[in-house]
């Protein structure tokens, strides 16, 4: 059973009902992902959004900027996120962007030795520097390492690195808000 059960609608605020819709803007471009199991309880991040419902419009606002901008590349953001899944175990999400990474034209091996902490081959300068410096930040607690970061400023440049930094932050966060469920992954 999920650690954090769907409520019945009857219990459901306005901001409670918005989760639904907001979700399916995120999974109408990954129509092959499950969000949700056979009991209508969500996976990941969701399930425990429905228990904080005055944050919900404000998380998925972030979310959305996060990973609409086009300062980084696609597949930039998705190294990105499997630097963090690396660190953070978070089952869900790694099932979800494993899948997301292959559309972005990654091989099985390269998801695989990004998402265990080991830069995948066959990637651009940027691309190694934006997943190094992605995996630097999802394990430091504290400032940046000084080489890495004139590394990645004369190859990505500040605003590119500002914006993998909003990336990792907003996937350490999307990992433990599913990290505080079950870890449950769809069987598919």
């Amino acid at each position: 059973m999920s650690r954090f059960p769907t409520l019945p609608p009857s219990e459901f605020s306005s901001l409670q009902n918005d989760i639904e819709g907001l979700v399916q803007i995120i999974f109408k471009e990954h129509s092959e992902l499950d969000y949700k199991d056979a009991e209508g309880n969500y996976y990941g991040p969701y399930s425990s959004l429905v228990y904080t419902p005055e944050l919900v419009n404000p998380w998925f606002n972030i979310a959305f900027a996060v990973n609409r901008q086009d300062r980084i590349s696609r597949r930039e953001r998705e190294l990105a996120i499997l630097a963090v899944l690396s660190v953070y175990n978070a089952p869900y999400v790694l099932y979800a962007h494993s899948r997301i990474s292959r559309k972005a034209n990654f091989s099985e091996e390269q998801v695989s030795n990004a998402s265990h902490g080991i830069v995948p081959g066959d990637l651009t300068e940027e691309e190694v520097v934006a997943y190094t410096t992605a995996l630097k930040l999802a394990g430091s607690k504290g400032p940046l390492d000084s080489e890495i970061w004139e590394q990645a400023q004369k190859v990505l440049g500040r605003e590119k690195i500002a914006g993998l930094a909003h990336v990792v932050s907003g996937f350490i966060y999307v990992s433990i808000l599913t990290n505080i469920g079950d870890g449950r992954v769809p069987e598919k």
